[in-house]
């Protein structure tokens, strides 16, 4: 664990600033498909820099069962996506897939041909099998954590974050904002409906045969 504080001030304004940055284990990031580890940086500055438009602003939602690494993800992105930093933003939304399939233990899946959309096969049309972020999100079909449908919505943020990552397309605000939309409502399907377990395991009790 690091855990560094400066105090900054700008040559400009001269305005006095305090600056966190934090780093553990927990945040670093496999790229199964680059082959590389990425370490993220915790970074808060105090006061933070005011944004200069009210329109943005993005609501974050308070989510209470997410793990530290996907809120800090999260977080990050939507800091990117404030700024108009979409080429970032891009590429943590991506992470943010990853991180939910580290989590997880989701370690590989079959693979979609990226232009046809379909499942693909080898020379002997046996479907392959990929330990890459393509065949994770798969896998997260295949244990029955996700729909095939949203997976499929999973597909298009994994193929925006490649796209962002290889080509530098810079992508417009509306495609980064609907993509938080989906991995918000994925952090919900996932993480936050397990407060019913609760629920779910009494009502099962309550119905077991004596």
């Amino acid at each position: 664990m690091t855990e560094v504080y400066i105090i900054g001030q700008c040559m400009g304004c001269e305005t006095i600033t305090f600056i966190k940055e934090y780093d553990d284990s927990t945040m670093h990031f496999y790229n199964s498909e680059e082959d590389e580890v990425i370490h993220l940086d915790d970074i808060q500055i105090f006061p933070p820099k005011p944004l200069t438009k009210k329109g943005n602003h993005y609501e974050m939602v308070n989510f209470q069962h997410l793990p530290e690494l996907l809120a800090t993800l999260y977080k990050q992105v939507v800091a990117n996506y404030e700024l108009k930093h979409y080429l970032l933003a891009a590429a943590g939304l991506r992470m943010i897939i990853e991180g939910i399939c580290n989590d997880l233990s989701i370690e590989d899946g079959y693979v979609i041909d990226d232009d046809t959309g379909e499942l693909a096969l080898n020379k002997n049309g046996e479907k392959i099998r990929r330990r890459n972020l393509n065949g994770r999100i798969n896998g997260l079909y295949e244990q029955r954590i996700l729909t095939e449908g949203q997976t499929a919505i999973l597909h298009i943020i994994r193929k925006l974050g490649n796209q962002t990552v290889h080509k530098l397309n810079d992508p417009s605000r509306k495609i980064i904002k609907d993509s938080l939309e989906i991995v918000e409502h994925t952090f919900r399907n996932i993480y936050e409906l397990k407060k019913y377990d609760s629920l779910k395991k009494k009502y099962f009790t309550a119905q077991a045969p004596e």
